[in-house]
């Protein structure tokens, strides 16, 4: 939704993400609802993208809930409460699970937090059917998981220390690392919603 005059609800400096406009959606009816709910949204979320992890603050008035590594229920609705930071995602558990798979004890781990305005996530109802999901993956993690995807699977020779220094992923994981110029992330990125 537009903010009267673009105006910022957080520091200098941060980066504004508007939701698209609800008018291509084609559902007439989820096209006002979609509306109504933006309007109780106005001064979105704060996120905050560091090597500890991905840190949300709830400013709307609307009701967010959330999916991440670092929730604390994964088959029930995680709410963030107003004006409070939460932490969603958790770099040191996503590696102690990465670690995991190459160990193969476990699956590949989800590198993604899905940010769900207005209705309570997660629950049964199906992904397809919510108003407003909004998903966030930090560039480096994302890039980890999909090359352990690609060849790296459970069983592999490639080891994963159990908990590396943030520092220390570049030198983990060097092919994924050495087709880029720039750094996977930026420190204290912050963006609002």
């Amino acid at each position: 939704p537009g903010l009267p005059g673009g105006k910022l609800y957080g520091p200098e400096g941060l980066e504004l993400v508007r939701f698209p406009p609800a008018d291509a959606i084609p559902s007439e009816r989820q096209r006002q609802v979609t509306r109504k709910l933006f309007g109780h949204l106005e001064r979105g979320v704060l996120l905050h993208s560091s090597r500890q992890g991905v840190l949300v603050k709830r400013l709307c008035q609307g009701r967010v809930f959330y999916s991440g590594n670092a929730a604390p229920a994964r088959d029930r609705p995680n709410k963030l409460e107003r004006d409070e930071v939460v932490r969603v995602f958790d770099t040191s558990q996503f590696f102690r699970e990465l670690q995991q798979f190459y160990n193969s004890q476990n699956r590949l781990p989800d590198s993604r937090v899905v940010l769900c305005f207005g209705e309570e996530f997660p629950d049964t109802t199906p992904l397809r059917s919510k108003l407003i999901l909004v998903q966030v993956e930090q560039l480096y993690v994302r890039q980890l998981v999909e090359e352990a995807g690609k060849g790296c699977g459970p069983g592999s020779l490639m080891q994963a220390p159990e908990e590396p220094p943030p520092d220390q992923v570049f030198r983990m994981f060097p092919e994924i690392c050495a087709s880029h110029q720039r750094p996977f992330f930026r420190e204290n990125q912050q963006i609002t919603v």
